[in-house]
């Protein structure tokens, strides 16, 4: 939309562009790069006219960032759950490439602080994925006026603006697809290490308190981490026993299901005849599972592209109130889930 407060000569005069971009631009034209449109629409908005642009949403937010640091998880990306941050990125890299930001890899001081060489102002945003900041690090950078996400992450102070799959949700669903398909001995696999894994945990665990069923037996095992070894010392004590207890296991992430499959497989008990098993994170590794693995999943991808988009918008809006976004976890059912509840020996297993 054309705002008269200011004229197409005077933002293509400070941009360097003609003045038939800046009208393609307004008027919402294909063909004009991103970071071009940003040009624009940032000298339109220090020219005292903020503009905002056709299009869905009311178009992108004319933040006044130059760059955007991220700051990501020290894990193994190429293995176990540390490969869901291939996906963040790419959500990062495309949301970024629309609304003209660059984004550059960075790595925390010794101390857990930013640099301030590294840092800059505030045309500089931050983004953590899956590292948790300390209080001390959000609280500078909100002083500094440094807008900043918290990505796969979560901050109960809510000091800054998060983005995260809703994990407790996700727990939910896994118990109540247990007991629907008539599940009754259960085992849960997770971890409180982070909060977003504490929140499938309880999630899990509160929809099984909720249900209020006679003969529902449910253990809760805390593993130290996501991974295969974490999943292994777990479950070295109750493979041992004579007999798995269990007619269903709910692992903290697709690496540990796996885990536990192949656990299972080599002691010769059958999944999903003998034992049920559910993931979480929905990563491409577990499409190669024989049988297919039934997951929880996550749209990592949406979740990078919504971390730049929270960003810009705190950098256009400082003051706005602090978000936390929570996007959606999906059941996918594939072929490690029985169902129990029409089998002629369900009192038995259940």
């Amino acid at each position: 939309m054309r705002h008269s407060k200011v004229r197409q000569e005077d933002i293509a005069r400070v941009v360097g562009v003609s003045v038939s971009t800046v009208s393609r631009v307004l008027s919402g034209a294909p063909g004009i790069s991103p970071a071009t449109t940003q040009k624009v629409l940032r000298a339109a908005a220090d020219l005292g006219t903020p503009i905002t642009l056709p299009g869905d949403g009311g178009g992108l937010v004319t933040h006044r960032m130059e760059r955007a640091l991220l700051f990501l998880k020290q894990v193994d990306l190429n293995s176990g759950s540390g490969s869901i941050y291939h996906f963040v990125m790419t959500g990062i890299q495309k949301a970024a490439r629309k609304y003209g930001l660059r984004v550059e890899l960075a790595l925390l001081g010794e101390d857990g602080e930013i640099p301030e060489r590294i840092l800059g102002g505030a045309e500089t945003g931050v983004l953590f994925a899956g590292v948790d900041p300390s209080p001390k690090l959000l609280k500078k950078l909100r002083e500094t006026g440094n807008s900043a996400v918290l990505v796969n992450g979560l901050d109960p102070s809510m000091t800054h603006d998060q983005v995260a799959p809703n994990n407790y949700q996700g727990g939910w669903l896994a118990a109540q697809h247990f007991l629907d398909m008539g599940h009754r001995r259960i085992l849960q696999l997770g971890t409180a290490r982070r909060l977003t894994l504490a929140a499938r945990t309880q999630g899990f665990l509160d929809a099984i308190a909720q249900a209020g069923m006679d003969g529902l037996d449910c253990d809760f095992i805390e593993i130290g981490n996501v991974t295969e070894q974490a999943a292994q010392v777990a479950l070295k004590q109750i493979l041992s026993e004579s007999a798995f207890p269990y007619t269903a296991v709910f692992c903290s992430a697709d690496i540990v299901a796996l885990t536990v499959m192949q656990e299972l497989r080599m002691r010769e008990i059958d999944v999903p005849r003998e034992v049920s098993l559910l993931g979480f994170n929905g990563l491409p590794l577990a499409e190669f599972s024989s049988p297919l693995l039934s997951t929880l999943y996550v749209d990592w991808e949406y979740l990078g592209h919504e971390a730049i988009r929270l960003l810009c918008t705190r950098s256009a809006e400082p003051d706005r109130p602090t978000q936390q976004v929570q996007t959606q976890v999906i059941l996918k059912q594939a072929e490690t889930v029985a169902d129990l509840s029409n089998r002629s020996d369900f009192n038995a297993l259940g």
